[in-house]
C-alpha cells in the first residue's frame, strides 16, 4: 500500500492516509468530496483552475455538477480552514478565471512516508 503522507501549511495539517484534517490540533470534519477537492488543491498549489477544471478533476462521474457546486465546496473549505472566510488567504478567487490554492508562505511542507 502506498502511503500518501501529510501536508502542513500554517496551523493546518492534512493527513492523506487517514483522510483527516486538523487545525491547531483539532480535527475538522470534512465530507469526502471536500477532502477530495482539498487533496487536488494541495497537490497543485499556486495553479489557477477554472470551475470546469475542478469539476473534471473532482466530480468527473457526476453529470449534474454545476459551478454552484464548486463555489459551495470552496465556501465550505474557506469556512473550515480560513481565519476569516470573507478574506481568504488559502483559497483565493481569481476573477474571471477560477480558484487557486495558496499555502501559507507560498510553500507547503509535505512529508512522504514509504512503507
Amino acid at each position: 500500500m502506498e502511503r500518501k503522507g501529510v501536508a502542513q501549511f500554517g496551523e493546518i495539517v492534512i493527513d492523506f492516509d487517514r483522510m483527516e484534517l486538523r487545525r491547531s490540533g483539532r480535527v475538522i470534519p470534512v465530507t469526502y468530496l471536500e477532502f477530495k477537492l482539498l487533496r487536488f488543491f494541495a497537490n497543485n498549489p499556486q495553479f489557477v483552475f477554472s470551475r470546469e477544471d475542478l469539476i473534471r478533476a473532482v466530480w468527473p462521474e457526476r453529470r449534474r455538477t454545476t459551478w454552484r457546486t464548486v463555489d459551495n465546496s470552496i465556501l465550505h473549505l474557506r469556512q473550515k480552514l480560513e481565519r476569516n472566510p470573507a478574506r481568504p488567504v488559502f483559497f483565493q478567487t481569481v476573477h474571471r478565471a477560477g480558484y487557486k490554492f495558496v499555502p501559507l508562505d507560498a510553500e507547503m511542507k509535505r512529508a512522504r512516508h514509504d512503507r
